[in-house]
């Protein structure tokens, strides 16, 4: 992960586009059902701005989730193909065959972001995936172009109830694979309070058992 200052320019372009284009869909595009489904970036917009910005090695590889916009926008997903893959149009990502969310970006010498499925948890086994073959690149391959890449999985608070969280988890954590969670936790799931789903409503304290070098 980078270490220098981020482009301040563009984490605010990219912060306020997905705020902005957020606000297109739930006052226009979606009364006038032009959009099936909305899922707000709202509050997640700055972290995964500057989490893209930070993912700088050619080999990084991510998995995202359907509130996972901001980021998509700052590795080069282009406004104009984000709004077209929710109005299932042709010109979108998947030519119309997705919710408007589920997005991937090949990697073509930076971050590549690995295809998205739209349930719930299932990203974090791919992103294991990844990992593992950073671990066999440079330690079998032995080829020093992957070292210090890394695999990122991205979600919600919720998706740590998901069977997919805790097999990556056992996975990565057994074999000390580059892996990176990053879960966005705002106290709400899609229908109920994390209360109601996570022990004790706190997942830190909760992960606390897993051993750490």
């Amino acid at each position: 992960m980078a270490e220098k200052s981020p482009n301040w320019l563009k984490v605010a372009h990219k912060t306020l586009l997905s705020r902005k284009m957020d606000l297109l869909e739930v006052l226009q595009l979606a009364p006038q059902g032009k959009i099936k489904y909305q899922f707000s970036s709202g509050g997640h917009e700055l972290a995964q701005v500057l989490l893209a910005e930070a993912l700088t090695h050619p080999h990084d590889g991510a998995t995202v989730y359907y509130r996972s916009r901001p980021f998509m926008l700052t590795c080069g997903l282009s406004a104009s193909d984000a709004l077209a893959a929710g109005m299932a149009r042709a010109a979108g990502p998947s030519e119309g065959r997705d919710t408007g969310v589920m997005y991937n970006l090949p990697g073509k010498g930076k971050l590549t972001i690995l295809p998205t499925s739209g349930n719930v948890g299932a990203q974090y086994t791919p992103a294991a995936g990844w990992a593992q073959s950073i671990r066999y690149h440079t330690q079998v391959l032995e080829e020093p172009e992957w070292n210090g890449a890394l695999a990122v999985a991205m979600g919600g608070e919720s998706s740590v109830a998901a069977n997919g969280f805790w097999a990556a988890l056992n996975i990565v954590t057994t074999m000390w694979y580059p892996f990176l969670y990053v879960i966005e936790d705002n106290q709400y799931g899609l229908s109920v309070p994390s209360l109601c789903q996570t022990p004790g409503g706190d997942i830190a304290a909760n992960l606390s058992a897993f051993r750490t070098k």
